[in-house]
């Protein structure tokens, strides 16, 4: 216990930030699977660079406006643990001139050591405004994501400082020729309400030594096109 204890910072933080999942439901009995690339920025003489992590994904419509998901987190694998997220987008709110079409992602994020038969479970929010436009109806959104630690206690039995991980994000949607595929791409500001200054990792970022700034490619390929 005392291991995952001491790197659950680092995956709250990190994994647990990835790129969103889902901000635009898919179609009814439409199938995607795909994959994205990147990470927290952090200094790397002499240049500042994203930690390259690698996350797959799958969803499904359920119908117009709910999508089920999950993903996999292949580098955190890599390293002895199982880490796995999984949830619903749900559109509420249907674009109309100004008004943004809004989503709403409950999910889950755990992981699992397999070493140390040890694991965390994590709750997270996301809630998003996104614009439609063109033919294919790509999309600009924003949003912001929540992230939420249950545990009582830090590394060494100290008492838990921070039950709330704040993370607003904006991104782009561009979508391929009938809809084969999408192209994913996102800037998220990592807890911008946590102090990551004295951090073993030199994060680094837009708002100084709050938080760090994430960057995120992604690919989206669909099973079974309309």
């Amino acid at each position: 216990m005392k291991r995952i204890r001491l790197l659950i910072p680092l995956l709250a933080f990190v994994f647990g930030c990835a790129q969103s999942r889902f901000v635009e439901p898919l179609d009814k009995g439409q199938l995607s699977v795909g994959g994205n690339f990147g990470g927290p920025l952090i200094e790397y003489p002499p240049a500042v660079i994203p930690i390259p992590f690698l996350d797959a994904e799958v969803g499904y419509g359920l119908d117009s406006n709910l999508t089920v998901h999950g993903g996999l987190n292949l580098t955190s694998m890599a390293f002895g643990n199982f880490h796995m997220d999984a949830g619903v987008t749900y559109k509420f709110l249907n674009q109309r001139k100004y008004i943004p079409n809004l989503s709403v992602s409950p999910s889950f994020n755990l992981v699992y050591d397999v070493y140390d038969k040890v694991g965390k479970f994590w709750p997270v929010l996301d809630v998003n405004a996104y614009w439609n436009y063109g033919e294919r109806r790509n999309y600009f959104y924003a949003g912001f994501n929540n992230y939420f630690e249950l545990s009582k206690t830090m590394a060494n039995d100290q008492p838990q400082a921070h039950h709330w991980l704040f993370s607003p994000q904006i991104g782009h949607i561009l979508k391929g020729k009938k809809q084969y595929f999408q192209f994913t791409t996102e800037v998220k500001l990592l807890g911008i309400n946590l102090d990551s200054k004295y951090s073993f990792i030199p994060y680094s970022g837009i708002t100084g030594n709050m938080g760090a700034t994430g960057i995120y490619l992604g690919f989206r390929w669909f099973i079974n096109r309309k």
